[in-house]
């Protein structure tokens, strides 16, 4: 979210649409002539609500868009571009640009988070690349970022939505420490989450970002048992209560319809 809103604050009468906000919608029509996708790598490749959004968006009305991908691990070790640019050529579309931003890896299954020193200087890089892609973005230029060995990646990727993430809800649980005080429930970008009655149940449409497991104040959800004792992680400059804002979709210029309209 970091990255979207600095982004947006450089670019002239740009706003913030949420794609958690709209990922009911059965289609999406963007009305104006650049539109940018920000979005996380989920298992080395494009989380499934992005994919799906994707699909529904119309962008006739667009001329230039562009994807920039926030990644715990290198460019290379990745495939969100590529998967994303395959989507758009589906569609008839071209996915004019896409950049990566090395951001910190929050996956604690996999790993725990690095020394705060580190993480400091890692958000300053970052921050710096965010300044080169919105002078890209101004400029309009057409250049994709290179993912240098996509193809296992996005195999990964794929292997993760297909056999992994339809079990992954069952992972998920809350110790004696939980509080009930419905902040995992908020966060939750899909609605998956029910305080059932006072303790979270995780429901079957799981997107495993984690989003639950680091906004918990009392550090009570776990995933797996390898979360356990790690420490939690937001960006400094956003909060709680910053996600559960954006959130809402309402902008003028997107316009959506759900099925039962």
């Amino acid at each position: 979210m970091h990255v979207a809103k600095s982004i947006a604050g450089k670019l002239p009468k740009c706003s913030l649409v949420s794609i958690a906000g709209l990922h009911k919608e059965q289609e999406v029509i963007v009305k104006t002539q650049g539109v940018g996708f920000v979005f996380p790598t989920h298992y080395f490749g494009l989380p499934p609500i992005i994919r799906e959004f994707i699909t529904k968006i119309n962008l006739d009305q667009t001329t230039y868009s562009f994807a920039v991908v926030t990644s715990g691990s290198s460019q290379h070790l990745n495939s969100a571009l590529t998967q994303a640019a395959g989507l758009f050529k589906q569609k008839g579309l071209s996915l004019n640009a896409g950049f990566h931003v090395n951001m910190i890896s929050s996956y604690l299954p996999l790993s725990a988070l690095p020394p705060e020193k580190k993480i400091q200087a890692k958000l300053a890089k970052a921050d710096e690349k965010v300044q080169q892609i919105t002078s890209a973005i101004l400029a309009q230029q057409s250049s994709m970022e290179s993912e240098r060995f996509w193809r296992p990646f996005a195999a990964i990727n794929q292997y993760w939505r297909s056999h992994l993430l339809p079990q992954s809800h069952q992972k998920f649980y809350a110790t004696d420490a939980c509080v009930s005080c419905g902040s995992c429930e908020e966060v939750c970008p899909v609605a998956n989450i029910r305080l059932e009655p006072h303790k979270p149940q995780w429901q079957n449409h799981c997107q495993e970002c984690l989003a639950c497991l680091h906004a918990c104040p009392t550090q009570s959800i776990e995933f797996g048992s390898r979360t356990a004792g790690k420490r939690r992680y937001r960006h400094p400059r956003i909060a709680a209560g910053d996600i559960i804002a954006a959130k809402e979709p309402h902008n003028d210029n997107w316009q959506s319809f759900r099925s039962d309209e």
